[in-house]
């Protein structure tokens, strides 16, 4: 699967908030992240959004560091969501 990919995953968990207009805040945690975007693991998440969805979104690093970002749906899976950087 990887071939079709235009840039690499590294694996990552950090913790992230997600802020969507509808559904409000979710907090979950990244499972990869590359160039394009984030993969967070939200089994739940799948139900309430749809691609083209977006989110404002903190991700939070281990050194307590906070990323602010706008996140775009761009893949559902049993295990979560796919987003891209907007």
């Amino acid at each position: 699967m990887s071939q079709f990919r235009k840039h690499g995953r590294t694996p990552v968990k950090c913790a992230v908030r997600l802020k969507h207009r509808e559904i409000g805040d979710v907090i979950t945690e990244t499972r990869d992240i590359s160039e394009s975007g984030v993969f967070v693991s939200c089994r739940e998440l799948v139900h309430f959004v749809a691609i083209g969805d977006e989110f404002e979104a903190k991700l939070y690093t281990e050194c307590d560091r906070v990323s602010e970002t706008h996140l775009k749906v761009v893949r559902l899976t049993d295990d979560g969501v796919g987003l891209a950087f907007a």
